[in-house]
């Protein structure tokens, strides 16, 4: 039973640490001065606390009849495509070189 316990206690202690990391992460990778609760422990259980009611509320979404054609054509990117040809090609070229070249010279004897 202290096993488990201690096990539980453990569990806890990492899940804790990963939140409070994750947390710090998210705000690090939005705009500066852009945290709605807060920053540091305290702010990270304001937003917590906020997650969690905010569970509870569950807006009732309608289901919307499209069919897959409308769907395709209103979701089409008008951007540059997620993957460059040219910049995989710039790549694949920069590998081979660097795959043909002796990184480690002086390394290797030749058989006597």
């Amino acid at each position: 039973m202290l096993t488990f316990v201690i096990w539980l206690v453990v569990a806890l202690l990492l899940l804790t640490a990963v939140f409070l990391l994750a947390s710090v992460m998210e705000r690090g990778d939005g705009v500066p001065g852009d945290a709605p609760y807060g920053s540091g422990i305290a702010g990270f259980w304001r937003s917590f606390r906020a997650g969690l009611r905010h569970r509870g509320r569950r807006a009732a979404v309608r289901p919307v009849d499209t069919d897959l054609e409308a769907f395709f054509s209103d979701n089409v990117e008008q951007g540059p495509a997620y993957v460059d040809a040219e910049q995989i090609t710039d790549v694949l070229v920069r590998a081979r070189q660097q795959a043909t070249r002796q990184l480690h010279v002086g390394t290797v004897r030749p058989p006597e």
